[in-house]
């Protein structure tokens, strides 16, 4: 089976130009068709700077319920240099401290069982705030492990 036909890969929201038009709230991803979602966050700095990200999980696919959603450890390369090195970091928050200039990536692993599901939770996002020093951003979401085979064409939606 093809690589296409196990992940929906979504784009909440458009790469931008700069951080201040980069959207805080971002569309959420519907988790009841896949048991993992990796969520990859791409800054390029101008200076050293700060960026606080917080996981969220929601029964409404509008957010209006939404929580935080624990995680215990990410991936990370802010060396500002283009490389596919990622540093596992054991951590429950996130706070960018990126290299004074460069591209700086995070990879969130979510799983499904993390999700309040006893309250209907099945929808999460990535929401960044304070966003400083930033002068282009970019968020996508890659879902795998999905609970029902099915072919690229079919493959069920991510983003709601």
């Amino acid at each position: 089976m093809r690589l296409i036909d196990n992940i929906a890969i979504a784009i909440p929201d458009a790469v931008a130009a700069a951080a201040s038009d980069f959207t805080v709230d971002t569309n959420v991803i519907d988790m009841s068709n896949y048991r993992r979602v990796a969520a990859v966050l791409v800054l390029t700095q101008s200076g050293a700077g700060t960026a606080t990200v917080t996981l969220k999980q929601s029964a409404a696919a509008d957010g209006s319920d939404e929580k935080a959603l624990a995680f215990t450890s990410y991936l990370k390369n802010e060396t500002g240099v283009t490389t596919s090195a990622l540093t596992l970091i054991e951590a429950t928050t996130l706070t960018t401290a990126g290299a004074l200039t460069g591209t700086n990536t995070y990879v969130f692993d979510i799983k499904s069982e993390d999700l309040d599901v006893e309250n209907s939770f099945r929808y999460v996002r990535l929401d960044v705030a304070s966003l400083s020093n930033n002068t282009a951003a970019a968020l996508f979401y890659v879902a795998y492990e999905p609970r029902h085979t099915a072919g690229a064409t079919d493959i069920a939606e991510a983003i709601a």
